[in-house]
């Protein structure tokens, strides 16, 4: 992911809609929450392993992520245990966490089949992946390439990647249902070029909006809304995909 994108993360990645859904999403998919050894693949700016530590007790955090700026971003909200390192290549030992995250990773690397058999190698057995990626290939557009992403994810994409590596696939679902045919417009409408400035990564109507504290409010409290709902219910469609692996017992 570029610098520039990764500020401007960094200033509204704790009060933005699909921020806030996507830690919704964290907290319900996180089957144990008490002093939990925590890999963060690709950790970004470091906010998730914040909100980690606002809602679990006693973790024990960890977060490798390929970018200097990344790491200065989670050192400064106090993560000493961030660093750079590839996700393709773990620096850790096999069996050594019980919680791997790769929260809008996997997207971003030509061999995604790797990191995730990366995964369940640092993974105790018993031991949980969460992983979130952009859904639909059929949407692709400028937004995609200009943040870096190899590919979007159907669900049988990120099952048979999960089996390959030996994982058993606990919960798949997409999500971001209410708003997809809304985006899924823009994207479409984003090809023509009177209206390709819709598809930019940092389009204004993508990142600015959230300063709208009223619309903010509203995407919200339907994006959560939603995303609460997938205790009961999958989606068939969504503009994301949210996965749960379970690593089984020896």
């Amino acid at each position: 992911m570029n610098n520039n994108l990764l500020k401007k993360f960094n200033k509204i990645e704790k009060i933005h809609w699909w921020w806030e859904g996507r830690r919704q999403i964290i907290s319900q998919l996180m089957t144990h929450k008490k002093e939990q050894k925590i890999l963060d693949i690709g950790f970004g700016t470091g906010e998730t392993m914040s909100y980690l530590k606002k809602i679990l007790f006693k973790p024990d955090l960890y977060g490798v992520d390929t970018s200097p700026v990344a790491v200065r971003f989670a050192k400064s909200r106090g993560h000493k245990n961030a660093k750079r390192g590839s996700a393709t290549e773990l620096p850790y030992k096999a069996k050594t966490f019980d919680i791997v995250f790769a929260l809008d990773v996997i997207e971003h690397i030509e061999d995604d089949q790797k990191v995730v058999n990366e995964m369940f190698r640092v993974l105790k057995p018993g031991g949980e992946v969460i992983i979130t990626v952009p859904g639909l290939p059929f949407i692709w557009s400028k937004h995609d390439s200009g943040q870096g992403h190899k590919r979007r994810y159907t669900r049988r994409r990120l099952v048979k990647l999960a089996k390959k590596a030996g994982f058993k696939v606990e919960f798949i679902s997409y999500f971001n249902f209410i708003l997809s045919p809304l985006i899924i417009l823009i994207r479409l409408i984003g090809r023509l070029k009177p209206f390709s400035g819709l598809n930019e990564y940092d389009s204004k109507l993508n990142y600015d909006l959230s300063r709208k504290k009223i619309i903010n409010l509203l995407l919200k409290l339907i994006f959560v809304g939603e995303i609460k709902l997938l205790k009961w219910i999958t989606y068939p469609i969504g503009i994301s995909v949210a996965t749960k692996f379970v690593k089984p017992n020896d």
